[in-house]
């Protein structure tokens, strides 16, 4: 993890006690954030919990740190010492929200407060939470321009400016990759894995095809990940299944050696696909049980 770093790291290493009396290396940061002293930094991308072990991706913002030992451990007063020497620290930005203040005005049209962002550490976290929400509910990405939203959170937070649909696009492909990527160290621990491709018709009469990975972890849990999420269009000719699924896998750093099994939701798609997915990739093909029993009832 030390050789990770390199020499263009800006943090500082220290010698250090964990919780547990343990002799860690820990990596100081530019503000001296107390929260550091629960965590280790494991290269440039993550850091794991001193008191759980558990591993967080890490990009130069100690919010989702100071939420897990929030949440996970109630170590409260880490949180409230990090508010504190945040604030206390950059002398310069107290200038400026002081000057914020003195400015900032009430328009008619919109009823909300015009001003800069509120304290660092509470717009990260403000941000964080607004981006969860649109993915955890299925909103869409123009919520933050709809008049009803911006008032609850202009009367919550008068000086949080909401980020533009552009801008959480960019802060959701990146919590996108960061997941794709613990997905992808993930896969490569499972032995054998039954991929099960099921079809789906939306609301609006879309259909789509969803790849799923299936497989038993190290500690022999049933795990179900998915994959890829594709539209289907009709006009266009199906094309090879196996392709397709040989993309995805590639995707995810897997072989077609890795493959016990694909999973079809259909006798339809089993019959029509078995023979080419075995003779193409070596690959056995089932249909799946719940639905043939549902065919046969």
């Amino acid at each position: 993890a030390a050789a990770n770093l390199g020499p263009s790291s800006r943090r500082k290493r220290e010698k250090g006690g964990g919780p547990e009396g343990t002799s860690t290396a820990l990596y100081v940061d530019r503000r001296k954030s107390k929260v550091w002293n629960y965590y280790t930094k494991l290269g440039d991308a993550y850091v794991e919990c001193n008191v759980c072990k558990k591993q967080l991706s890490f990009h130069n913002s100690t919010t989702t740190m100071r939420e897990h030992l929030v949440r996970k451990h109630s170590i409260r007063d880490t949180l409230l010492s990090q508010l504190k020497d945040d604030q206390t620290s950059e002398s310069d930005y107290a200038a400026q929200e002081n000057a914020v203040k003195r400015s900032r005005q009430m328009t008619p049209e919109s009823s909300l407060y015009h001003a800069a962002s509120c304290s660092e550490p509470r717009t990260d976290v403000i941000l964080e939470l607004v981006l969860e929400m649109i993915f955890r509910d299925l909103h869409p990405l123009s919520v933050v321009k709809d008049k009803g939203f911006g008032l609850l959170v202009g009367y919550l937070e008068p000086s949080f400016t909401l980020p533009s649909p552009v801008q959480l696009s960019s802060m959701l492909w990146h919590r996108y990759n960061v997941v794709k990527q613990h997905l992808e160290r993930y896969l490569q621990t499972a032995q054998a894995i039954v991929v099960c491709v099921e079809s789906w018709v939306s609301r609006l009469s879309q259909t789509y095809l969803t790849v799923t990975a299936n497989f038993i972890d190290g500690e022999w849990r049933r795990a179900r990940c998915v994959m890829e999420t594709q539209q289907a269009h009709k006009d266009k000719a199906e094309g090879d299944l196996g392709e397709k699924l040989y993309a995805v896998l590639s995707e995810f750093g897997l072989s077609s050696k890795s493959v016990f099994c694909v999973m079809h939701d259909s006798p339809q798609s089993t019959a029509a696909n078995s023979q080419q997915l075995k003779n193409a990739y070596g690959w056995s093909s089932l249909c799946c049980a719940a639905r043939t029993l549902h065919l046969c009832i």
